[in-house]
């Protein structure tokens, strides 16, 4: 819809609240960063994460903000280097002619400190429905055979010795020790976000699931000082999820599994929410159920 100079006005299906909080303080100017079809990635100024703008039926991740479009953006016009000003609740990029309204939209919490911990058994429970998920992916090319303990490949190979530093590193409380392992760990495999990525953030959440479910949230600190020397191994993209899963935030479909593992949920809620992770990406899902089952197995006393 032709609206003044804009050529288009998009209403925000869904918010981070995160996001939606920082875009009320104060006006932002901010740049795209990089554009694919079903995503924006848009650099804010005095910001190391990027901050997202996602194609509505894609999961919605931390600091962005989903939206449904008559087209992709590249489609749309979207370019690297264009401007684009934020302020109050709406994100303009003048020279795509675009506007996204996020004031009719109820923001959401991907905090994993929002969720309700109810049961500590359910992290044990839930281990055997994630490895029976994992066995559908393909090993040749995802992490899960680290979990599955199906045949290995190139990658498996190089990571698990470091994954095995890493986690005795997280058991023993050692925070220079585990950041080291998890910045050896980080920017290895294929992919936008490379495969160790993917997993590290989802271990990231299973330990802060872990320690809030165990009472040890003084614990938490830990990930973030592992997440922050991880992100300075890969690319800016990447290290934005890292990031993120250091503060405890994560994409939603994640978060309703994590959800649904904490509260206790049966088997089969938990198997329908670990396969829409499992849908996310080509390989990116398989390896943050990976990186999740590793903390669990980690929690339950096995390698």
């Amino acid at each position: 819809m032709e609206r003044g100079g804009l050529k288009l006005t998009l209403t925000a299906d869904a918010v981070c609240s995160r996001l939606l909080e920082r875009m009320r303080e104060k006006p932002v100017t901010a740049t795209v960063h990089s554009v694919f079809d079903h995503a924006v990635n848009l650099a804010f100024e005095n910001r190391t994460g990027l901050v997202g703008l996602i194609a509505g039926e894609k999961t919605l991740t931390p600091y962005a903000v989903s939206v449904q479009t008559p087209c992709s953006f590249t489609e749309l016009g979207f370019r690297a280097g264009m401007a684009a000003a934020v302020q109050a609740e709406t994100i303009e990029l003048p020279e795509a002619g675009v506007l996204i309204d996020c004031s009719r939209t109820k923001p959401i919490d991907l905090g994993i400190g929002s969720l309700r911990f109810d049961t500590p058994a359910g992290l044990r429970q839930a281990l055997p429905v994630l490895r029976q998920t994992l066995e559908q992916t393909d090993a040749e090319v995802c992490l899960a055979p680290l979990v599955t303990g199906g045949a290995g490949n190139v990658y498996t190979n190089f990571l698990a010795p470091r994954l095995e530093e890493l986690v005795q590193a997280v058991a023993a409380g050692d925070a220079k020790r585990a950041a080291s392992a998890a910045a050896n760990a980080a920017g290895c495999g294929m992919g936008l976000t490379p495969s160790s990525d993917d997993l590290l953030t989802g271990y990231f959440a299973g330990i802060h699931a872990i320690f809030r479910t165990e009472g040890k949230a003084e614990r938490i600190s830990l990930i973030t000082i592992m997440a922050q020397r991880a992100a300075e191994k890969t690319n800016r993209i990447s290290a934005t999820f890292l990031l993120q899963s250091g503060e405890g935030l994560v994409n939603y479909d994640l978060l309703l599994l994590i959800q649904s593992i904490v509260t206790g949920a049966d088997s089969t809620a938990i198997k329908q929410a670990a396969q829409k992770v499992l849908s996310i990406g080509s390989t990116s899902g398989g390896d943050m159920l990976t990186g999740l089952s590793l903390a669990l197995a980690h929690h339950a006393g096995g390698n």
